[in-house]
């Protein structure tokens, strides 16, 4: 079985394919990890390391060198997710199992990418209701992750930086949500997962059902 999973960053994919990997001996792919790897070099440049520094690397949508980075970013995300795709292709019959732990900006990485990965794996979405945007964006901004904007971000002339992030915040949720589910094999209820019940076993369950 090769399943992917999409969401939001701190949405639980991380945690779920670490759990496959550790309890049930999935073969995991850790994008976050692979994109920092083929960044480091320039991270090493300005004194980073780690995943978490990737995001300070980056910057937040209103820094300079944030267009810069982040299309970097992304182009390391694009070729990463066809080497991916290109060696699991040929893995469509194997009776391993395997997870991708996709980033949250997988989607925009591009139609054709995206449908092949609908097409060599079963699709998982960390969906996030419109109840938890507010808990979601507070997160973020405790922990700020790698973030592709792409065009959710904008900034008048009258605003503080924090005050237009707050509020573009939620059509970054809105846009990433549509096209989750546009290519979503299936969509698990992010309550469900917070069940303390719910264990990985449930999990693979839900994939299976």
């Amino acid at each position: 079985m090769i399943i992917a999973l999409i969401g939001m960053s701190n949405v639980g994919k991380t945690h779920w394919s670490k759990l496959l990997e550790s309890e049930l001996g999935f073969t995991r792919f850790d994008c976050d990890g692979m994109i920092e790897q083929n960044l480091e070099p320039y991270l090493k440049k300005h004194g980073f390391s780690g995943i978490n520094d990737v995001s300070k690397w980056m910057g937040q949508p209103y820094d300079k060198r944030y267009p810069r980075n982040s299309e970097k970013y992304l182009f390391f995300e694009i070729e990463i997710m066809k080497k991916i795709l290109n060696k699991l292709e040929k893995k469509q019959n194997t009776e391993e199992n395997i997870v991708i732990d996709t980033t949250g900006s997988v989607v925009y990485t591009g139609a054709q990418i995206m449908e092949k990965l609908k097409k060599i794996s079963i699709v998982i979405n960390l969906g996030v209701p419109d109840s938890v945007k507010d808990e979601m964006l507070k997160k973020y901004i405790e922990n700020p992750r790698p973030v592709y904007w792409g065009s959710s971000f904008n900034k008048t002339n009258t605003e503080e930086n924090m005050d237009a992030l707050k509020r573009c915040y939620p059509s970054l949720l809105s846009f990433r949500s549509k096209k989750y589910k546009e290519y979503a094999d299936i969509i698990l209820d992010y309550f469900r997962l917070r069940d303390p019940l719910f264990n990985i076993n449930d999990f693979v369950k839900a994939v299976k059902k």
